[in-house]
């Protein structure tokens, strides 16, 4: 698929954001760190909240090495082969 290109009006309305863009960061008074700020200011009593461990769920399939979920996993997967195979033979003899 072909690449769509800019036509030479996107590019000017390009190229005119980005001067405009360029005029804005210099006309705006940057903020002083030691300049007085007018805001009103409420400070919160801290109050540290109760903290609730939560256990940590994780999949015990994907993470885990337990014999048992690995002897499950290939005793699945050799049933499902053998009714593959067996399947394929039937269908040879019956085309044959």
């Amino acid at each position: 698929m072909a690449k769509k290109r800019k036509t030479r009006q996107e590019k000017i309305i390009l190229q005119l954001k980005r001067q405009l863009q360029t005029k804005e960061t210099k006309t705006r008074p940057e903020p002083k760190e030691n300049q007085i700020s007018q805001e009103a200011i409420s400070i919160q009593p801290q109050v540290e909240p109760v903290q609730v461990q939560k256990e940590k769920k994780t999949d015990d399939s994907v993470f885990s090495t337990d014999l048992k979920l690995i002897r499950k996993g290939l005793f699945k997967t050799l049933i499902l082969t053998f009714i593959i195979i067996s399947f394929e033979m039937v269908l040879y003899l019956y085309l044959r």
